[in-house]
This record gives structure tokens, sequence and C-alpha cells, in this order.
């Protein structure tokens, strides 16, 4: 990691041009991500978690107008660490393509005849780091702050996932899943608070509500929100638990070629 030296006008400026994540997922977050936030994506094989991360992502890093025609992105630059190995750039594309042509509605428009070339643009704002082993994964979080120095659009910093090397850590260093999380988000917080950068990571299901109130209030004072997907008994929905320290929420989606589709909501408390 190189030194960093800047005045104070400098930081300032550097604050001032990062993009707001507001509009990302409004069905998740209706107050908007705070700068620095951190968001925890669990569940089940085939519940969507990458293809929430994907949506997410396309949301991130395509404008908000194109002309005078409002696409509903977020203008930002994203960091996509790729651990897992299943994020597909197809399906990211699939998914920019339904949002730009749901803005458009079937009219004929500026934007329609250019959604290939706002797509394309749009790519240049994510920047893909491929990791293939523990090494390779620690290596990418301590050069955090050379890549956010590097572009001040970086808004978002994305983890598919976050547990994917815990087996091999475990080898060397004895450890929980839960020590393990908290460990690498120390770490990440260091880069990601001082530039003012969302983190979204997700990691391997685990049922949390067993480990008692105690565990979840010490696991919250490290997460903003705790997102869970799971399958629902005898029906086609699945549910999106959502908990943050002053709320829990539930809600019913489905899974489409078009992404991940919000229906109903159970009620909160």
């Amino acid at each position: 990691m190189r030194s960093q030296i800047e005045s104070g006008t400098e930081l300032l400026a550097r604050l001032n041009s990062k993009s707001c994540l507001f509009d990302l997922e409004n069905t998740l977050f209706p107050q908007g991500l705070r700068n620095s936030d951190v968001v925890e994506i669990s569940g089940e094989q085939s519940t969507g978690k990458t293809l929430l991360l994907s949506q997410i992502l396309a949301k991130c890093i395509l404008p908000d107008y194109y002309g005078t025609n409002r696409i509903g992105g977020c203008n930002a630059s994203a960091i996509f660490i790729n651990t897992d190995h299943r994020f597909q750039i197809s399906k990211l594309i699939e998914l920019m393509n339904d949002i730009v042509s749901f803005t458009v509605n079937g009219k004929v428009t500026e934007i329609n005849s250019n959604k290939m070339n706002i797509i394309q643009n749009c790519l240049h704002n994510l920047h893909i780091l491929d990791c293939y082993d523990n090494e390779q994964f620690s290596l990418t979080l301590r050069m955090l702050d050379d890549m956010f120095l590097g572009n001040p659009k970086i808004a978002l910093l994305a983890i598919d996932s976050i547990t994917a090397y815990y087996w091999q850590d475990r080898e060397d260093n004895v450890n929980t899943i839960d020590s393990y999380i908290r460990k690498l988000l120390k770490l990440i917080k260091m880069h990601t608070t001082k530039f003012s950068v969302v983190t979204i990571y997700t990691k391997q299901y685990e049922n949390l509500y067993n480990k008692g109130k105690k565990f979840m209030d010490q696991f919250l004072n490290n997460v903003d929100y705790k997102i869970q997907l799971c399958t629902m008994n005898n029906s086609r929905y699945l549910v999106c638990k959502l908990e943050t320290v002053r709320v829990i929420r539930k809600i019913c989606y489905s899974i489409s070629s078009d992404g991940i589709k919000w229906e109903t909501e159970e009620g909160r408390r």
C-alpha cells in the first residue's frame, strides 16, 4: 500500500464527488445505504445470493439519467472480488439490459437505440478481481486503499463470497467462521470507512437464530444489514429476511430470467 498524502481541500473534494447509493435497491433499502455501511447476504444454494449481488451491481454502475430519460442507476463505480466464481458477466449484462428496457417501456427513444452503448460504457465502472486462494484474497483486501485512491468514483465493494477460503485459512489458524468474518471485516472497514465505500458480501448459509440474542447483538455491531435468503415450504415463493438493529422484515420474492422480483412483505417488528 502506497503512502497517502492529501490536503483537507482534496479530502473534501474526494468525499463530495462520491456517488450516492440511495436508489440501489429500494425494496431492501428504502432509506438508501449510508457510506461505509456493511451488508451481508446469506442463503442456501439456489436462493439467489449471487443473482441479488449482480442485480445490485447493475444498478450501481448504470447512470441515473441518459439525456432526459431516467434509468435510475447510481452512476458509481464498483469493485467486485470474485472468489466463488459463480458470477457471470453475461448475466450482469442481461440484468442491465432489463433495467434499461423497463425504463424505455417499449417506447422508441434515444435510449432504445443506444442500449448496448450505454451498457458497454457502464461496464468500465466495474472492476472485477478474481482470487483463487486465500493468499490472493488477503493481498487484494490489503491493496484496497490503492484502488480507492486511483478511482474516487468507487462507492461499492462487492465480495462473492467472503467465506470462500475459510477452510484454507483454518488450516493455519483455527477459527470459528464468525470470528473469521469479523477479522476480515475489521480489515475491510479500515479501508472502506476512510473512503466512504459501502461493502456488500455473500457468505455460506448459517442459522444464526439458534445462537441466541447475545450473539445476534454482537453480530449486528459489525454488520448494518443482514439479509438471509431461504425457501418457503409448500410455496413457489422464496423469503428474504432482512434484519437491522431496529427492525426485522420478511419479503417474499421469486427468481425469473429478469432477476429477483419482490412480491409481498409480511408484517414488520
